[in-house]
């Protein structure tokens, strides 16, 4: 059998090509597959009408029926599986493998698609890399995405550069960018948010538009959906959250106690912090907070305003009046953990409004304001130890002076008596 030509050199079945090397370095073997005018060259074809309108594409390999049938100048392109690449005309650099992988694209180049129907709809998209069934499946225009499971990145259409690894990872991401989701359904129903991080089974699941949340452990920031700049670390952490930014949660279950706090941070196993712009250390079976060196918070004339005298004697009174006593938390060992103190309810009543505002709130007592009150009373004792001073000071004077009033009247009376006995 000598090369082929348009006329000679090819093996025919039923009156069409079957067999033939037409062109340089080009092998086809299948119903139509190849054609007798293309230029390309060192082109491998296997499958009815594989790489059947291929003009001046060189490269290419194509196994299976309809495998890069609409390609033209694309090159260096490798499909394989049914309709793999079929509407590839320019594009190049593009690997398919599985059934109907790539068959949409057109001029995408530098893609990789492994799976039935992976990157499916990908026309334009370029350098994206999907392995798993229906991976990137609804990819369009998209560009440098990656998906890795089944259905990871299904719905995406011109989102870009993220990258997916898990049954349904960012599954219906849609035009969000740069997005990581590694994990059973990770970042599943996010459509448009971007910047997002997600790492464990069902971590951020619920998020659609939310930006720059970070999630690490199975089902950390589950609940979320439009709250952006959040941080869980830990299984289910930050599960409650919704709507809230800017919260962190790093521990077993440590969580916010609503969805739409912002600034909250809870540290520890189980801790749970339930206001905005605080933070929570460990949960109610925490006994001991330890470390090198006593906290210190800002006291910096410079960042305070407002100021307010305080009447000492008052604050006196006030501490006189308090419910002084020992006690334990409810759950701690009361042989082990008592404390001294008193209810955060009776120190609020006394000291929770100064004129201005709130200080306080009535079932909690911070350190700050503890030392503050503590000060102020050690301040009014010394005021009262001046005054006392003062007060002994004057009458020891006033004694001294008695006492040589009394020495000089002795002294007169001891000379009449003598004058009188004479």
């Amino acid at each position: 059998m000598v090369d082929s030509t348009a006329t000679a050199g090819n093996i025919l079945k039923g009156g069409l090509r079957f067999l033939h090397n037409f062109g340089v370095n080009n092998t086809f073997l299948g119903s139509n597959a190849g054609n007798l005018t293309m230029s390309g060259s060192g082109n491998t074809a296997s499958g009815t009408s594989a790489l059947y309108s291929n003009t001046s594409g060189g490269n290419n390999t194509a196994s299976g029926a309809y495998t890069l049938s609409s390609n033209t100048t694309g090159n260096n392109n490798t499909a394989t599986g049914l309709q793999a690449l079929s509407s590839n005309t320019t594009g190049a650099n593009n690997t398919a493998s599985g059934v109907i992988a790539l068959s949409s694209n057109t001029t995408g180049s530098n893609n990789t698609a492994s799976g039935h129907s992976a990157l499916f709809s990908n026309s334009t998209g370029y350098e994206n890399t999907a392995g798993g069934v229906n991976a990137l499946f609804r990819n369009t225009t998209g560009y440098d995405n990656t998906a890795t499971g089944f259905d990871a990145l299904y719905s995406n259409t011109t989102g870009s550069g993220n990258t997916a690894s898990g049954y349904q990872a960012l599954y219906n991401n849609t035009s969000g960018v740069l997005n990581a989701a590694s994990g059973h359904q990770a970042l599943f129903s996010n459509t448009t948010g971007l910047l997002n991080t997600a790492n464990g089974p069902g971590a951020l699941y619920s998020n659609t538009i939310g930006d720059e949340n970070t999630a690490s452990g199975a089902g950390a920031l589950a609940s979320n959906t439009t709250g952006g700049g959040n941080t869980a670390f830990g299984y289910v952490a930050l599960h409650g959250n919704t709507t809230g930014g800017g919260n962190t949660a790093i521990g077993f279950e440590a969580d916010v106690s609503q969805g739409g706090l912002t600034n909250a941070t809870a540290i520890g196993f189980g801790a749970i912090v339930d206001a905005s712009n605080k933070i929570r250390l460990g949960n109610t079976g925490v006994t001991v907070i330890q470390g090198q060196v006593p906290y210190t918070y800002s006291s910096d004339r410079t960042k305070k305003e407002n100021f307010q005298p305080v009447d000492g004697e008052e604050v006196l009174g006030k501490i006189r009046r308090l419910s002084l006593t020992s006690w334990n938390y409810i759950g701690h060992d009361a042989k082990q953990f008592r404390h001294y103190g008193p209810m955060a309810q009776d120190f609020f009543a006394a000291f929770g409004n100064d004129g201005v505002g709130t200080i306080g709130t009535p079932t909690t007592i911070n350190s700050g304001d503890m030392a503050g009150i503590m000060m102020v009373a050690a301040q009014a004792l010394e005021k009262r130890s001046a005054e006392q001073k003062e007060e002994i000071g004057a009458l020891r004077t006033e004694n001294q002076e008695l006492r040589v009033r009394l020495k000089a009247l002795e002294q007169r009376l001891s000379s009449d008596a003598f004058n009188k006995a004479k």
